[in-house]
């Protein structure tokens, strides 16, 4: 059976059990276990290439043609993907000029097959862990080192003493690879990005895995909010002159293979952001920068630099110990920061839902004051089943108490009173009377700051 009929055995249904029954049935096909394995394992295959280019108007429909004349067959194009394609040996517009004469050369089926893998989906809805189960091993994760939750127990792991606070960038993840040259980017899962200036600007720095976040700047320089960001960098012709990538870290090529063996690195944090600045710095180009970073001693000052950033409208914080070393998974030592407040005040009223929403039969938000009236504001935050009940009993929530969850406590030049930031309501407290005061709202916040 050839691969198409396989794919097209592999969609007769879409049960979990079903695929890996069909899947079993050819596990002595070697050309498909390589096709699995060149389509999903973005560790062992990065193309530098994306189907973008073939994916639509007049290029979609020249490669798939049914006028056009096989000269190639399957095999000859997954070699040069893997050969070619995957060690660098053919980049640019050679690589774009060379696939595209291939996929003019194929029969429709082996278009299809090549295109898929191209774009790293064989439209199977099978992923690496259940092509695992019938293949063992034979599609590696793409290292990847996440955060751990910052809590009472978990700050415990860091040695704040000299621990290293940065901002955590409201963009788009990416990790920059450079390889003699050759410069690369995936995003978490291993897709494949295609950033020429970047690339430009980081052909000549030391080989390793550059790893940060990608923000577009407006015409004033100012870096532009999340979604309409993001929405340029993930567009068919994002902005690249525009784009800044803030990294954090550097890991060598040695020591990235070294976590994705699960072996243990050497290299300490600090000693590591102390190279990227280096590197970075023999650049001076503000497209490429290490992103804001500061020094604690003190997990009050860490969530300081949080909330600042926080206040200004950013995402927050991570903390890291500065010498924690680079591992795949979650590091319990780099700890997502979040200053968290949770406050008891009085609705005073709710405010209505914007007409032709869907929160135009209920309500918008619930009002809410101290008593002493020095915090002011509103929250939403509830469930369809809250602002059903909620927007029923209007008269008789006037004046309950409801805890009310913030980042922090903010006050405006021309206001005397004071705004809770980020508010999230949390639940009806019907065992109090009294709100909290902004003395004791205070106190509360320096309490989370000592240690939260």
């Amino acid at each position: 059976m050839n691969i198409i009929e396989i794919i097209n055995e592999l969609n007769i249904e879409n049960g979990s059990n079903y695929k890996l029954a069909v899947l079993k049935k050819y596990t002595d096909n070697e050309l498909l276990q390589r096709i699995l394995q060149m389509t999903q394992d973005r560790v062992k295959y990065t193309y530098g290439l994306s189907m973008k280019r073939w994916n639509q108007g007049e290029a979609k429909d020249e490669i798939f043609s049914e006028s056009n004349t096989v000269k190639y067959n399957l095999v000859e194009v997954l070699d040069f993907m893997s050969n070619k394609l995957a060690t660098r040996e053919v980049t640019g517009n050679a690589a774009i000029d060379q696939m595209h004469e291939y996929l003019l050369g194929l029969s429709p089926d082996d278009t299809l097959i090549a295109t898929r893998v191209l774009n790293r989906d064989l439209r199977i809805n099978m992923g690496r862990t259940q092509i695992n189960k019938v293949f063992p091993n034979l599609i590696q994760k793409p290292v990847y080192m996440r955060c751990g939750l910052y809590n009472k127990d978990s700050a415990k792991k860091i040695n704040i003493t000299g621990a290293i606070v940065q901002l955590k960038a409201d963009g788009t993840y990416r990790e920059f690879v450079v390889d003699n040259g050759t410069v690369s980017s995936t995003s978490r899962s291993g897709e494949e990005y295609d950033y020429p200036v970047h690339f430009y600007l980081m052909k000549d720095f030391p080989n390793g895995h550059y790893f940060g976040e990608l923000t577009v700047l407006d015409a004033d320089g100012i870096p532009m909010n999340r979604a309409e960001g993001n929405g340029l960098i993930n567009s068919l012709h994002p902005p690249h002159d525009q784009i800044m990538f803030e990294a954090w870290d550097y890991v060598t090529l040695e020591e990235y293979a070294c976590a994705a063996l699960k072996q243990k690195c050497t290299t300490a944090y600090d000693a590591r952001l102390q190279k990227l600045r280096e590197i970075l710095s023999e650049l001076g180009n503000r497209q490429i920068q290490v992103i804001e970073t500061h020094v604690v001693n003190t997990l009050a000052e860490a969530l300081q630099h949080c909330s600042n950033w926080m206040n200004a409208g950013l995402e927050g914080a991570i903390l890291k110990d500065a010498k924690s070393l680079f591992r795949d998974g979650t590091n319990p030592q780099q700890l997502k920061l979040k200053l968290e407040l949770d406050l008891d005040l009085r609705i005073t009223g709710f405010q209505e839902g914007t007409p032709g929403t869907i929160r135009e039969k209920t309500f918008g938000a619930i009002i809410f004051e101290s008593d002493d009236g020095m915090i002011r504001g509103r929250t939403s935050g509830f469930s369809d089943a809250q602002l059903a009940d909620f927007n029923n009993r209007r008269e008789e929530m006037i004046g309950k108490i409801i805890t009310v969850q913030c980042n922090d406590l903010t006050k405006g030049r021309s206001n005397e009173h004071y705004a809770l930031s980020h508010p999230r309501f949390i639940e009806v407290r019907d065992d109090k009377t009294e709100t909290d005061t902004l003395e004791r709202a205070l106190e509360i916040k320096k309490m989370a700051m000592d240690l939260s």
